[in-house]
């Protein structure tokens, strides 16, 4: 389970990383754009150059996808959907299927989503990963770890 929490994490997480260039600004930047012209979505982080003790450095800011909070927001909103009418189906007196069915799917939903949320994280990892690829790569920078 704690690699489902981590991932989730990860999903809504702003998320900075550091590229040295061998390269000077103007030679970086050109580098870049062409590299980047081969990575699907690649204008999804923000790019800030900065200039320390005479190396070019790129900032990558990667931030967490708008697209994806709003339908975590969306499921989170069906969700409670559900309960309280699982809820509502369950206190109304009566029979039908509907008071079995609807709180089996209510509960198999709640048990399926940490298996979207852990899809999501890993297809945003891939995306970032894929565009740190290509910066590094084809831009020729080289990551720098804290």
């Amino acid at each position: 389970m704690s690699e489902t929490r981590r991932s989730a994490r990860e999903l809504v997480a702003h998320r900075t990383e550091r590229f040295e260039s061998r390269h000077g600004r103007e030679e970086s930047e050109r580098r870049l754009a062409r590299a980047l012209e081969h990575v699907h979505d690649a204008g999804d982080f923000g790019r800030t150059w900065l200039d320390e003790n005479g190396t070019t450095v790129l900032q990558a800011d990667f931030p967490p996808s708008r697209r994806v909070q709003r339908m975590l927001q969306l499921l989170s909103v069906g969700m409670l959907g559900l309960v309280a009418a699982s809820v509502w189906v369950l206190r109304e007196p009566g029979e039908g299927a509907e008071r079995f069915l609807l709180p089996l799917f209510t509960a198999f939903c709640v048990l399926g989503l940490p298996f979207v949320t852990l899809g999501l994280g890993s297809a945003r990892a891939a995306r970032v990963w894929s565009e740190a690829v290509a910066v590094t790569a084809l831009a020729s920078l080289n990551a720098v770890r804290p």
